[in-house]
C-alpha cells in the first residue's frame, strides 16, 4: 500500500469513487521519467549541504546554529532569493529550515555540538538520483499526523497540474482532510488557515526544491507545478508504506 492508497479506508464509501478519480487525474501510478539532469537541479541545495558538512561536520554556534562563515559561504555559493545579506542562520529562514529537514528525515544529525552526516547522508552525498527519490519518499514525514496528511494531500493536488492559486490548494487539502476525518475542535470542518499552517513549511521546502515554477518575487510565492515538481508529488505518492 502506497502513502495516498491508506486514506481510502478512512474515507465514507461514497467518497472513494472521486478519490480514485483524483488519484488518476494524478497519475499517480506513472513510471517516473524525469531525467538526472532535472534531479540533480532540483537537490543542488540539499547536496550542497551534505558536501559543505563533509567528513569534518560543522560545529554549530552556543546557540545551536551554523556559524557566520558558513551562512556566507550558502548564501555566496546558492541562489537563496534572499533580499538581504546576512550572516546569521537565525536571518536566513530557508537555510535554517533546510537544515532542521535533513535533521529530521536523517540526512544530518548532531554529536556533541558538532552537525555530522549520518550513515544516510554521507552514501547519499553527489548521487543526485538516489537523493532525488529519498527526499520524495520522506517529504511528507511528520511528528504530527495532519501535517503528514496535509502533506501528502498537497502532493496529490501537485501532481494533477491543475492548480495554480494558494487559496484553491488550501480549499482541496482542507476538504481532503475533512474526507478523511479531520476537523477543527469544534467539530466544524477544517478551515483554510489551519490548512495553511499545517502545510506552509512543507510549501517552503518544495519550493526550494523546484516543485513549483521559479517566480521573480524574492519571496518565491508561486504555486505553478513544475514538471520535475509533478514527478516529485508522483514519486512521494508512490511511496510504500508498511501496514498499521
Amino acid at each position: 500500500m502506497n502513502v495516498i492508497q491508506q486514506f481510502e479506508p478512512r474515507m465514507h464509501a461514497d467518497s472513494v469513487p472521486g478519490f480514485r478519480r483524483l488519484i488518476a487525474q494524478a497519475r499517480v501510478r506513472d513510471s517516473i521519467l524525469l531525467n538526472e539532469r532535472a534531479m540533480t537541479r532540483m537537490v543542488t541545495q540539499i547536496n550542497w549541504m551534505l558536501r559543505r558538512v563533509g567528513d569534518g561536520g560543522i560545529r554549530l554556534t552556543k546557540a545551536g546554529h551554523l556559524p557566520p562563515s558558513v551562512v556566507v559561504e550558502a548564501t555566496t555559493e546558492l541562489d537563496w532569493g534572499w533580499p538581504v545579506s546576512v550572516n546569521r542562520e537565525s536571518h536566513i529562514s530557508p537555510l535554517l529550515e533546510m537544515r532542521l529537514h535533513m535533521r529530521d528525515i536523517g540526512l544530518l544529525r548532531l554529536s556533541k555540538g558538532v552537525l555530522v552526516r549520518t550513515v544516510k547522508g554521507k552514501g547519499l552525498t553527489d548521487s543526485p538520483r538516489a537523493l532525488w527519490w529519498f527526499l520524495a519518499k520522506t517529504v511528507h514525514q511528520s511528528r504530527i499526523p495532519e501535517v503528514s496528511d496535509a502533506t501528502q494531500l498537497l502532493l496529490l493536488f501537485i501532481a494533477t497540474r491543475t492548480l495554480d492559486q494558494s487559496q484553491e490548494y488550501l480549499v482541496a487539502v482542507a476538504r481532503g482532510l475533512d474526507t478523511i476525518g479531520w476537523a477543527e475542535p469544534n467539530g466544524d470542518p477544517v478551515t483554510e488557515m489551519r490548512v495553511q499552517r499545517l502545510i506552509i513549511e512543507k510549501w517552503r521546502l518544495l519550493n526550494r526544491l523546484g516543485v513549483f515554477e521559479p517566480t521573480k518575487d524574492w519571496y518565491g510565492n508561486t504555486w505553478t507545478p513544475s514538471v520535475g515538481g509533478a514527478a516529485f508529488a508522483r514519486a512521494a505518492l508512490q511511496t510504500e508504506i508498511a501496514p498499521s
